[in-house]
């Protein structure tokens, strides 16, 4: 891993940069750096600072060869951007430590006809996995013959703790299955461990429960969760609904980019393409309905004031059109004006992003919309009604 201390001075010379008198020589040198370290940040763990760090190179490259550099907005998101390179050096070096403070784990107890944790092969002959944290030992058999079915094989767990990491790391692990008392200590997981933070992004989430309280499904819909089940249960309509689920995720998140400023394009591309997303950016707006002859999007990002067509004008278009009628639409402004974000709501607008935008942010809401985008396509594929397939 990069040191630290050099991603510190790194710091420290981007903000000598911008409250000082600007340096174009200065901002290349910077940008190359933060792009090289970035690339040696190799460790899944620690690939929010290496996208933090991308996204703020990618801004900043957009002005080095400027003699008065960022001005304006221009600067509050170039130095909203390093403050968050900040904020994940900072958490990677408190996950650290506290790694390093953890007693070492217990093995992970298992049922009898599984192999511990610690001895399993990462070979790429193994089946697709999916691992079950099934206190009881009584659901994941029943589940594990209807997958099987589908070429899945379930890995039982008795209990959710930092072994399992050792297991979601694994690339032929492509779903958790929970029990809802579980997510509480999975979120604690992911703070500690990075790693399952990267491994979330690419496995599928879900939570099992006796007891249809809307409280709980609220609770597994804030933590993110692909999916709710109710036990006991149509165990052959739950291993369809899991498997559609995991093949949506084979598919990367389309996401489509429409901004006439060039600058702010190459961060959201960086940010999104580094977390695994498919992008396609538009800068002039008056051809954003043509790119939907041969990509279809989860979700819009829109900039509200772009000339030609504004973002109110360009939403219109694409809530008649029949490809994107149901698409989320996130709109994206330096406008704090509360009546226009009023606008953009009621004009069929599913989110309002503010700039100066933060990659952390800007990942989460694309992601969440581009969840909920996918679950509507599987919900409208199941029904009569008529919806655009990619």
């Amino acid at each position: 891993m990069t040191d630290v201390e050099t991603i510190r001075q790194l710091l420290a010379d981007a903000r000598r940069l911008l409250s000082g008198t600007w340096e174009p020589e200065q901002a290349e040198t910077i940008c190359e750096h933060a792009e090289d370290y970035a690339e040696t940040l190799g460790d899944p763990r620690h690939g929010s600072l290496a996208e933090a760090l991308l996204g703020f190179a990618a801004y900043l490259s957009a002005f080095t060869e400027s003699s008065v550099g960022p001005v304006d907005a221009k600067r509050v998101q170039l130095e909203a951007l390093l403050e968050a390179v900040g904020e994940q050096l900072q958490r990677l070096e408190t996950s650290t430590a506290l790694e390093l403070d953890a007693p070492a784990p217990e093995p992970e107890p298992v049922v009898a006809t599984v192999a511990d944790a610690s001895d399993a092969p990462a070979s790429p002959a193994l089946p697709d996995t999916i691992v079950f944290i099934d206190p009881s030992g009584r659901d994941a058999g029943a589940l594990g013959l209807e997958l099987e079915e589908f070429g899945y094989q379930v890995q039982p767990l008795l209990r959710l703790d930092r072994q399992t990491a050792h297991w979601l790391n694994q690339p032929q692990v492509k779903g958790l299955i929970l029990p809802i008392a579980g997510l509480d200590i999975w979120e604690k997981l992911v703070q500690i461990d990075p790693s399952l933070d990267q491994a979330r992004r690419r496995i599928g989430l879900f939570v099992v429960t006796r007891s249809d309280d809307p409280r709980l499904r609220l609770r597994a819909s804030q933590s993110g969760c692909d999916g709710y089940f109710v036990l006991p249960g149509a165990t052959d309509a739950l291993a369809r609904e899991i498997v559609e689920v995991l093949r949506d995720r084979l598919d990367p998140y389309r996401a489509l980019v429409i901004d006439d400023d060039y600058s702010m394009t190459m961060v959201v591309e960086s940010v999104l393409k580094r977390s695994g997303m498919d992008t396609r950016v538009v800068t002039d707006p008056t051809a954003a309905l043509t790119v939907l002859d041969d990509f279809l999007p989860d979700v819009i990002l829109l900039d509200l004031h772009m000339p030609g067509l504004n973002g109110l004008e360009l939403l219109s278009l694409f809530r008649a059109h029949p490809k994107t009628a149901f698409t989320p639409v996130v709109l994206i402004s330096g406008d704090e004006d509360q009546e226009r974000r009023f606008q953009t709501l009621t004009a069929g607008g599913d989110d309002y992003l503010l700039k100066p935008l933060r990659p952390k942010h800007l990942v989460a809401a694309v992601t969440g919309r581009a969840q909920r985008s996918r679950w509507l396509r599987r919900a409208l594929r199941h029904s009569t009604t008529p919806i655009p397939l990619p």
